[in-house]
């Protein structure tokens, strides 16, 4: 089997070019705050679940009790809003990934097209990459305000792909957790699992 060469490497953010400090309890506390402002009871949310899994939770009570597509859309923006503070609060701290500031550059010398595709929105994402000083590397940001479908699901790296017009069979998606290699197998590139002796939650 030949495969084709390499000619853009697709990057993971937190945990892989950055450490972000996101404080997570207390995004959830907060996305909390707003759901049960809006009469979810405590008993169905948990600080120890996903926001989106409370989300997912609250949505389902929302519906049972009548809210209309429009004010449910309106109360999980709100929710959003919320995190996006908390997350802009780590953006603001951001460091960068020791050494990885060098392996960027070997890949521009190298003429490798570069993106990174990440759980963060596109504004955060960008102002963590500015804050540790690398944001010059990286032609394309697809955060989770720039897609329907986040990584593991293909349609994330399919946007940068179709933006740096190159075919999925010659990327190499790098991320530290298993949902970076999964969406990397999801649409058909070569990966690789980057690791740290020790690494935040990630937020992507």
């Amino acid at each position: 089997m030949n495969e084709k060469p390499i000619k853009a490497i697709i990057w993971d953010l937190d945990g892989t070019l950055i450490d972000f400090k996101i404080n997570s309890v207390k995004a959830r506390r907060k996305a909390i705050k707003v759901l049960r402002d809006y009469g979810i009871q405590k008993e169905n949310l948990s600080i120890e679940m996903p926001i989106l899994e409370n989300v997912k939770i609250s949505r389902a009570i929302f519906n049972e009790l009548g809210f209309s597509s429009e004010k449910i859309k309106e109360i999980i923006n709100e929710v959003s809003n919320a995190v996006i503070q908390v997350e802009h609060e780590a953006a603001i701290k951001a460091t960068l990934t020791q050494g990885i500031d060098q392996v960027l550059e070997f890949a521009k010398k190298k003429r490798f097209k570069q993106a990174v595709f990440t759980y963060n929105t596109h504004n955060n994402a960008r102002i963590s990459l500015e804050t540790a000083g690398i944001f010059h590397y990286f032609e394309v940001i697809v955060g989770r305000d720039d897609t329907k479908n986040l990584k593991p699901h293909p349609d994330h790296l399919k946007i940068i792909c179709e933006k740096m017009d190159v075919k999925p069979d010659h990327i190499v998606v790098i991320g530290d957790t298993g949902r970076d290699i999964e969406a990397a197998i999801n649409i058909g590139s070569r990966s690789i699992a980057f690791l740290l002796p020790s690494s935040s939650t990630s937020c992507g």
